[in-house]
């Protein structure tokens, strides 16, 4: 990196693992372990690169299970293909509880419609093991963009075509589509440069190599509050606790953004229901620490619990809304 860019804040993996020291306080166990699991290291599968919210999460969720267990929960980024490389080693692993993965609204709902063809299916593959959370994207810009609000940076945007580029955590990532959404809602014409993952999105946004980004409120929230970004809009149903000052895209006259995205954990289908059981109810008790539900609402995430099969139903849902999503943005994948 040139030594003009300035630096990344402290990537927000680092605040969440600062959670974990809470996550594994003795809280009261609430499922059954089975006898012979684990008897060996554990595998989550994170399908992007280090630095974001999908590796981060994956490594709260790994050192709690470490901890609660005894015995090894580890992470192994596969990033590419907007999640589906990842996905598809977990979808082909044995189904024994040795081989789990880090899911997304993304990976497991977005990227059905985006593209014409996945190496795995996500109903049938996957065997749902539990929910996380969600959270709201903040479109953000770089400080030299001479836009305070959504409705001058819609000006800028059209005043001049071409001559803005945005930046996503991949081709056909939530961020990209957002990104297309605002064109084709507005009639811009910004140019899409995809990253590898979300810390180089930011890192490049900061260093004004691109100069509008979609991201996470857990990737960004850290550089809106030290001022190397300014924040335009919020895509989600209501103003953001941490942010407050920041309108949504509702109340900025842009209606359909509220789409947050959302994290899971998944096995390869056939996985054993005592072992998915188990996993499940030691998420639900982890995230039942009040000082650990406090640290991730701050940063952004809405915590929340289903079970294994509310899960399914719940990215059975999501399938439709995201379908919409991506026929709007015009957004095709091969």
């Amino acid at each position: 990196m040139n030594a003009n860019h300035p630096r990344v804040p402290r990537s927000i993996a680092a605040s969440l693992l600062l959670i974990v020291w809470a996550i594994t306080q003795s809280c009261p166990s609430w499922s059954q372990q089975p006898a012979a699991y684990p008897a060996k290291t554990v595998t989550i599968i994170a399908p992007y690169g280090p630095g974001g919210a999908v590796d981060a999460l994956s490594r709260v969720i790994a050192q709690a299970l470490s901890q609660k267990t005894g015995k090894s929960f580890i992470v192994e980024n596969r990033a590419g293909a907007g999640g589906n490389i990842g996905l598809a080693a977990v979808a082909r692993a044995p189904a024994d509880g040795y081989t789990l993965g880090m899911g997304a609204a993304n990976m497991l709902a977005t990227n059905r419609a985006l593209y014409k063809s996945l190496p795995f299916d996500t109903v049938k593959d996957f065997t749902p093991v539990g929910y996380i959370g969600s959270v709201p994207f903040l479109l953000v810009v770089h400080p030299s963009v001479p836009a305070k609000n959504l409705k001058e940076l819609v000006a800028l945007l059209k005043a001049k075509p071409d001559a803005y580029s945005f930046g996503s955590q991949g081709v056909g990532n939530t961020a990209h589509l957002f990104g297309e959404l605002l064109n084709k809602r507005t009639g811009a014409r910004m140019v899409h440069v995809p990253y590898k993952g979300g810390a180089q999105a930011i890192q490049e946004l900061i260093g004004g190599r691109v100069q509008v980004l979609f991201s996470t409120l857990l990737d960004i929230t850290p550089q809106v509050q030290a001022g190397s970004v300014r924040p335009i809009a919020l895509a989600a149903s209501s103003r953001a606790a941490t942010l407050p000052n920041v309108p949504t895209f509702g109340e900025e006259g842009m209606p359909g953004f509220d789409a947050p995205t959302w994290f899971g954990l998944i096995a390869p289908a056939g996985t054993p229901a005592d072992i998915v059981a188990f996993l499940n109810g030691e998420m639900k008790n982890a995230f039942a620490n009040p000082e650990a539900r406090s640290r991730l609402v701050k940063l952004g995430l809405e915590p929340g619990y289903m079970t294994p099969a509310e899960f399914r139903s719940f990215i059975l849902s999501e399938l439709g809304k995201w379908e919409r999503i991506v026929k709007e943005s015009g957004t095709h994948m091969e």
